[in-house]
């Protein structure tokens, strides 16, 4: 295996971890979670809460053990673009409150990013 390859695949299971280690974390902390009103002012029903969860899991485990890849880096790019518009819109806010929202969706692009560079890898 050259370097090259060592590091897309040590990067990979990096990328995957986070997304497994937050899906654990949203997991066990679920009952504060599953109540969270959205920026819009209503709660995400239970079972949206928990499907998006799983797809942090399931979606991190795809890319640390490189099984189908590709679908995994979608669901979990699907999940970052519906978290950050229902949780992080930052159009919705003005001043010192916009600066949360703004951050977290500079994060949330850079990962969709760094889940797209995951798909061009694995095709």
């Amino acid at each position: 295996m050259t370097l090259a390859a060592s590091l897309l695949v040590i990067g990979r299971i990096i990328f995957g971890l986070f997304f497994l280690i937050a899906g654990i974390r949203n997991f066990s902390h679920f009952s504060g979670r599953k109540n969270s009103k959205t920026n819009y002012g209503w709660s995400l029903p239970t079972i949206l809460a928990a499907l998006g969860f799983a797809v942090q899991i399931v979606g991190g485990l795809s890319l640390i053990f490189g099984l189908w890849t590709v679908f995994g880096a979608l669901a979990l790019i699907i999940f970052l673009v519906l978290a950050t518009s229902l949780f992080h819109n930052l159009f919705l806010f003005e001043g010192d409150e916009r600066n949360p929202h703004l951050y977290f969706t500079l994060v949330n692009i850079t990962l969709v990013g760094g889940l797209l560079m995951v798909i061009a890898e694995a095709l």
